[in-house]
């Protein structure tokens, strides 16, 4: 038994270590809520899909209704990592965390031509704001702009229209104003801001409006952003801005952290109208706790390990080491076990010698026949032992030598009877 212990202990341990080694390796696929199809979310999130399938990690986009969507999504375990507008609260019993800041959002609005939307939202009684679906991101922030600039209770109607909808609204007459939260890449954005009977409300008061609504930030977008000819914006215009994260749940595989932080520090890293370059991804006032791989790897970038190893080992060196840890102790014990397993077999006969050898002393002390009987019979009880037991075929001499040992006392003990 114990040599089946000593034989069947190290395998286990060697299929765990390779198991467990496995473990390391990233899963083939992820599901990323990316908001409706076709706007801003959705174009960052292709970017992304393109990036991560360098490395054999297929992205899923799933489409939503926008960031409230892409929360609940997250807490119900449908999707493995979202991006969430700033300023949402999230749930602090599901284990979220956030990857980093990824990018800022301009706030704008934007009007028809022809209708009468003041640059101050205390002129805003009555206003007819397209605002996105419920569900949306865009829709929170409709809200809490309202709520910041005090107009709770001025009638403003919100318009279940969003992106590419709320233009066509605004164009038809169906909404006197829209409401935008989006990358800055987002096509409906820039179709808005090239549209000629559309303008965008240089809203007043951003400043002010910014202490009260604590997740936004106040930019400025310089004359001439979008177009140099002509010059769109006209002048410079200041905006509100809200921050993008990445969120995951805490038990996403620390690989996938990895290069999804990886792709946003080459995705979200250049300068823009927006940011300084290198000012994205970041840490700063995360949602939620930050991951600690996401952490080191925008604070310090990657390692050097990346230049030496699979990156799913290099974002998880520590995990690799642990693993390892067996194999270097187990090391010696594969050389120590067949040594071992030789001297057991051996000890099975070695340990008769002893008997052996004091029998052959008492046979040449015995004075009487008697004594030499006695002697016999313990030698027959010796000779039983040998021949009962069951050795490899490799180990079988050493019970033969032990025989031949015995039948030379037994010679001995034939010649004292006939003496």
């Amino acid at each position: 038994m114990r040599i089946v212990l000593a034989l069947v202990v190290p395998v286990l341990i060697v299929l765990l270590v390779i198991i467990s080694i496995n473990s390391l390796t990233p899963p083939e696929s992820i599901r990323l809520a990316a908001g409706s199809k076709g706007g801003g979310y959705w174009q960052v999130g292709l970017r992304y899909q393109s990036k991560l399938a360098r490395n054999d990690i297929r992205v899923e986009l799933v489409e939503t209704a926008g960031s409230i969507e892409n929360i609940q999504r997250l807490v119900d375990g449908n999707v493995d990592v979202a991006f969430v507008q700033g300023g949402l609260d999230l749930p602090s019993d599901h284990d979220l965390q956030s990857l980093g800041a990824i990018f800022p959002e301009p706030l704008v609005i934007f009007r028809h031509i022809s209708a009468d939307v003041g640059r101050y939202p205390g002129d805003w009684k009555d206003l007819r704001l397209a605002a996105g679906q419920v569900g949306s991101g865009t829709r929170a922030a409709a809200i809490a702009l309202i709520e910041a600039a005090g107009m709770q209770n001025a009638g403003i109607e919100l318009v279940e229209k969003g992106g590419t909808e709320s233009i066509a609204a605004l164009r038809a007459g169906e909404a006197d104003a829209a409401l935008f939260v989006a990358p800055l890449d987002a096509p409906y954005l820039k179709e808005a801001l090239l549209d000629p009977q559309l303008e965008l409300v240089q809203l007043a008061l951003v400043d002010a409006i910014s202490f009260n609504f604590t997740s936004a930030h106040s930019a400025v977008v310089p004359a001439g952003a979008a177009t140099l000819d002509p010059p769109i914006p006209a002048e410079d215009v200041k905006i509100l801005t809200l921050t993008a994260s990445m969120i995951a749940p805490s038990d996403l595989h620390p690989a996938v952290i990895d290069r999804l932080v990886h792709a946003a520090n080459k995705l979200h890293a250049d300068r823009t109208v927006l940011q300084e370059a290198k000012e994205f991804p970041n840490t700063n006032s995360p949602p939620a706790a930050m991951n600690d791989v996401a952490w080191h790897m925008i604070t310090s970038g990657t390692n050097v390990l990346h230049d030496f190893f699979p990156f799913w080992i290099a974002a998880q060196f520590g995990r690799v080491l642990l693993l390892l840890l067996p194999l270097l102790f187990l090391a010696p014990l594969l050389r120590v076990v067949p040594s071992g397993y030789v001297w057991f077999q051996n000890r099975r006969v070695w340990r008769h010698y002893q008997r052996i050898s004091a029998l052959e002393v008492e046979m040449h002390n015995a004075s009487d026949i008697d004594e030499v009987d006695v002697i016999a019979k313990k030698l027959d009880e010796v000779a039983e032992t040998l021949a009962s037991l069951k050795l490899p075929l490799a180990y079988r001499q050493k019970a033969y030598d032990a025989r031949l040992h015995i039948d030379l006392i037994r010679t001995e003990i034939e010649r004292r009877r006939t003496a």
